[in-house]
């Protein structure tokens, strides 16, 4: 059997692209809105962030959040409805259809997520609908499986579609409509004949009520926010990849931890450096050097060294350092000459004072890195474990989040 990860370039083309002729509405038209239909037992806030963030990882979209809001009708359901933080009236249908119809798409991302976090078997149910223009797409996703029922507007026609893990199929709907018929009777004989194909009307029968009304119900009653994001802010956050790179390395969390600078040359330690530091082994006798060779993450490349506490106070008289605390950065690791064996250092890594931004410090100038301290750390902890599909979207997602933030294709 086929998996979801694989439907994209095995079943066939995909079934919402320009070729087959999809319509776009336009502004004035009403709002088209995508949504994922979970249960909150088994899918968190931090597991919705996640899987959406890897799906997004490709995307230049600025503030992309979820607004979350009980189903009502259906018990044991809640939804989010995406938004992209575009500023504009409402979403565009083609990038909410490019998004969803993606062979990692938010409801593969989420899953994965759920399932690290302790669920592995989540299901969740996806729509996107637009009103003015026909398009009502429903999928149902589990563990390596899923279904999907579409209706939708062509430059042929009316297309009605049915997509699984095996097969696809898409056909142009017939309407059977007199001559004399009169505009009412004309929809009416429409919507007759699209209902039974409707993706809102096979999420009806997976969730055994009305799922449209219950959507546009919620649509209006959305109870709280949760931003887009692959690795959560703050350091709690931090100091849970820290330990994930402690686990992956089969060292000892908190050894040889140390007391950092409270601040070096007028800057103050970011609460996420503190965290860290206190999580991350920094004497494992079997790796004395602690030394990260062959990265390559937004514009960190090559071999990266954390810096310990006696390297940390030398920079408060370094005046290498000067320009990367003037601009409010403080210290957390180096990029060493890539050179084997080399170990002059060729920048530092610096630390915004939110805790969550890297910049890079050399010579005569600071750029960004592309990458946070927590996705840094995530990213060294995937690429010395054994991944899995899910870890190797994620890593994936890190890789290309980075090189997006820096201007990258």
């Amino acid at each position: 059997m086929l998996s979801y990860r694989a439907r994209a370039s095995r079943v066939g083309p995909s079934l919402l692209t320009p070729a087959h002729g999809f319509a776009v509405p336009s502004a004035a038209m009403t709002s088209p809105f995508a949504a994922l239909l979970f249960r909150p037992a088994e899918v968190t806030d931090r597991a919705l962030s996640r899987g959406f963030a890897v799906a997004l990882a490709g995307f230049d979209v600025p503030a992309p959040h979820l607004m979350i809001a009980e189903l009502r009708g259906v018990p044991g359901y809640s939804v989010a409805f995406y938004a992209s933080g575009l500023g504009r009236d409402g979403e565009d249908l083609e990038h909410l259809v490019e998004l969803f119809e993606a062979e990692v798409s938010p409801a593969v991302g989420v899953i994965d997520a759920a399932a690290e976090l302790g669920a592995p078997d989540a299901r969740v149910l996806c729509a996107i609908f637009a009103e003015d223009v026909i398009h009502d797409d429903g999928w149902s996703f589990a563990s390596g499986t899923f279904q999907r029922h579409f209706v939708r507007e062509s430059e042929e026609g009316i297309e009605a579609g049915v997509e699984s893990a095996e097969a696809s199929e898409v056909h142009e709907i017939a309407i059977a409509i007199d001559d004399d018929a009169t505009d009412a009777e004309e929809r009416a004989a429409e919507a007759t004949a699209i209902r039974p194909h409707r993706g809102s009307t096979f999420l009806s029968s997976e969730l055994r009520a009305p799922a449209l009304p219950a959507l546009m119900g919620a649509l209006f009653d959305t109870e709280r926010r949760v931003d887009v994001r692959l690795i959560a802010p703050g350091p709690e956050a931090i100091a849970d990849e820290a330990r994930r790179l402690v686990r992956a390395l089969r060292r000892t969390p908190g050894r040889g931890a140390f007391t950092a600078p409270p601040a070096l040359r007028g800057v103050a330690q970011p609460a996420g450096h503190a965290a860290f530091v206190s999580v991350y082994d920094w004497v494992d006798p079997g790796d004395p050097t602690d030394r990260y060779r062959e990265l390559s993450i937004g514009a960190i490349e090559g071999t990266l060294q954390f810096l310990r506490e006696a390297e940390l106070r030398a920079l408060e008289s370094d005046d290498a350092w000067e320009r990367g605390a003037a601009a409010g950065l403080y210290p957390v690791a180096r990029i060493l000459g890539s050179a084997l064996g080399a170990s002059s250092t060729q920048a530092i890594v610096g630390l915004a004072a939110d805790g969550e931004q890297l910049a890079i410090v050399r010579p005569g100038r600071v750029t960004p890195s592309g990458t946070t301290l927590g996705e840094l750390l995530c990213y060294l902890a995937l690429g010395w474990s054994q991944r899995s599909d899910a870890d190797e979207d994620l890593i994936g997602a890190l890789m290309l989040r980075a090189r997006i933030r820096l201007g990258g294709d």
